[in-house]
């Protein structure tokens, strides 16, 4: 059985600062969560206290083309896991502590079609 790890960045509160960031659309309300991302690897790297999330930008063809540590800090961890699966939930809660932008260009990787041209029929 694969292990799953559900990662959740939120903010401390509902009323922290940085609201105009959290928005969602349509409608435009307002969200405490900032980011989440799921892992499959049996040991995935937890945040610690002190990590900052990662900000992104993408082109006009929404590729990412840079990225930087964003403005949340993380500031407690709580991890729950599941005893009927191998589900696992880490929640980090965030203050907002904008930092000057420093862009860095993330590499491109190959398309789809790039790597399907290199394998050998």
């Amino acid at each position: 059985m694969t292990t799953e790890t559900w990662i959740v960045y939120k903010t401390e509160t509902m009323s922290d600062s940085g609201w105009e960031e959290r928005m969602l659309m349509p409608r435009q309300s307002l969200t405490d969560i900032l980011e989440e991302n799921w892992s499959a690897e049996e040991n995935p790297t937890i945040p610690q206290i002190g990590d900052r999330t990662r900000a992104y930008k993408t082109d006009d063809q929404d590729a990412i083309t840079h990225a930087r540590e964003g403005d949340w800090v993380v500031t407690r961890v709580e991890k729950f896991a599941s005893f009927d699966t191998d589900t696992r939930i880490v929640v980090c809660y965030c203050k907002y502590a904008p930092i000057a932008p420093q862009w860095e260009q993330v590499p491109r990787g190959a398309t789809a079609n790039e790597l399907l041209d290199a394998v050998e029929v």
